[in-house]
């Protein structure tokens, strides 16, 4: 088991926000923000044809989970996951599989698929998925981080960390086979040796993973530790130490729905007033940039990440 360094149990300052935010107004919250996650991320299919960017996977997930709450969503969604499925794997212009370089997204894309669809296509198109990711594991049991992911102002080590943790989530939940134990065994013994990071993203899937594998002492150790470093205004930011964003929030917010955490709690109610107050009028959230060049200022890729957690944050914590 591993523990957690007490520089980083960084202690709420003062008391949660007391506005409640009601049903309607989260589910107001939800569906004002579909646009803008339907529009941002077409132009970004019709106009980047990039499905390596580590947005597409966001976007469908997003879109994805508020359908099957049942708001409201673009008839085009089923067109864009399998766009975004077709696109990953295509070989690129090296002749590669182009979801090799992407496998974050393929993560996040398996994870955002229905597991009630079992017909034997989507069963041989997750599987074809699955397969990307058992793809370059490291001995150490890990992945690099894809893409533009190892320019974030955290460690290199804990951004590997985090991918590999995405890879693993996505990994567990299609199941076992001869191919994968291995691969996911050596995943799980390198996670669960990994120091703490210092984002809540990393705090946010070191809890998925605990309820996943049924780590109860770490699951409640990791809740705790959200808790503790949720802010006076509700949210999280995506670094620990950062102000209140809607990226780091939803991430915390979703994870400890996931975990058990009742939706009633202090705790979620405060995350959702703040997601529900700090809204834009346009349906997104301001979020700093996750890279080291650009954290001092509010950017796209940010902004629709953030948005994008926001939502699925929401929807998973409405009263069921």
């Amino acid at each position: 088991m591993f523990a957690f360094s007490s520089l980083l149990l960084t202690l709420s300052i003062g008391a949660l926000p007391d506005a409640q935010p009601t049903t309607v107004q989260i589910r107001e919250t939800v569906q004002r923000s579909i646009p803008f996650i339907e529009e941002k991320g077409l132009w970004w299919i019709e106009e980047k044809k990039c499905v390596t960017c580590h947005r597409v996977g966001n976007m469908v997930w997003s879109l994805q989970a508020a359908k099957q709450s049942g708001f409201t969503v673009s008839d085009r969604l089923a067109e864009w996951r399998q766009w975004s499925i077709d696109k990953s794997l295509a070989e690129n212009d090296k002749g590669k599989i182009t979801g090799l370089g992407n496998k974050e997204g393929v993560a996040q894309l398996l994870l955002s698929m229905d597991q009630a669809e079992n017909g034997a296509a989507q069963k041989e198109t997750r599987n074809k998925l699955a397969a990307i990711l058992l793809e370059d594991q490291q001995p150490d049991g890990a992945w690099k981080a894809g893409g533009q992911l190892p320019f974030q102002k955290r460690p290199a080590a804990e951004t590997n960390a985090v991918s590999t943790m995405w890879l693993t989530l996505a990994l567990l939940a299609e199941g076992k086979n001869e191919a994968s134990a291995p691969v996911m065994t050596n995943a799980l013994k390198f996670i669960q040796t990994s120091s703490p990071g210092k984002s809540v993203e990393w705090y946010a899937l070191r809890l998925l993973l605990a309820v996943q594998t049924g780590e109860t002492e770490v699951r409640d150790q990791l809740v705790k530790q959200l808790r503790s470093q949720q802010h006076a205004d509700g949210g999280w930011g995506w670094m620990v130490t950062d102000d209140s964003d809607a990226l780091g929030t939803g991430l915390a917010l979703y994870a400890l729905v996931s975990a058990g955490v009742d939706r009633q709690d202090p705790v979620i109610k405060g995350a959702q007033q703040f997601l529900v107050s700090t809204q834009r009028d346009d349906g997104s959230w301001p979020v700093h940039g996750t890279k080291e060049k650009k954290k001092a200022s509010v950017q796209e890729t940010a902004v629709y990440w953030g948005t994008t957690w926001a939502v699925i944050g929401l929807v998973e914590s409405l009263p069921r």
